[in-house]
């Protein structure tokens, strides 16, 4: 054998080990991709669990998720002040009945199709115009004023649990 049939038979036999390897890489990387999406499914499908479970507790659920279901409804109140501090910014509103942003001069959601209660509407534009006067604190303050609220918080929540258990 020549050296010219040595060469061609090592390239070619190196060439079908890099397409093997190469597909094997390829599969490896689709599959991963798969359980990927499978995970985030699993995590949507969790969350609509939860708030299902959440909208529809019983009062044993309110025992068993109590940190739970506090921390939920102190992070939705937060983000309804936040949206009506947000109101008075940027010229939108938030739907009472589903939440959708919309346009304040809008007399019906683009999501749900609610009427638009025009009251509701100026009384959160002079709140929020109210709020905006008020925060003359400083960054620091407002954290703080957070951390005890937080402390608080979560004290009553030990509190309740002890009373709970025992």
């Amino acid at each position: 054998m020549s050296i010219f049939d040595e060469v061609k038979r090592s390239i070619s036999s190196t060439g079908k080990q890099v397409a093997k390897r190469t597909k094997e890489i390829s599969d490896a990387v689709s599959i991963r991709s798969q359980i990927n999406e499978e995970k985030e499914n699993v995590a949507k499908l969790y969350a609509t669990v939860g708030k299902k479970v959440f909208q529809n507790a019983t009062e044993a659920d309110e025992e068993k998720f109590f940190m739970e279901f506090t921390s939920i409804r102190s992070s939705l109140e937060r983000k309804r002040e936040l949206e009506e501090r947000l109101t008075g910014m940027d010229g939108c509103i938030y739907c009472s009945e589903c939440g959708a942003r919309i346009d304040k001069n809008s007399k019906f959601c683009n999501k749900c199709g609610a009427r638009v209660d025009k009251n509701k509407v100026a009384a959160n534009e002079a709140m929020a115009e109210a709020e905006a006067h008020q925060m003359d604190g400083t960054k620091e303050e407002e954290q703080e004023a957070q951390y005890v609220v937080n402390e608080i918080e979560n004290a009553s929540a030990d509190i309740i649990m002890d009373i709970v258990n025992h």
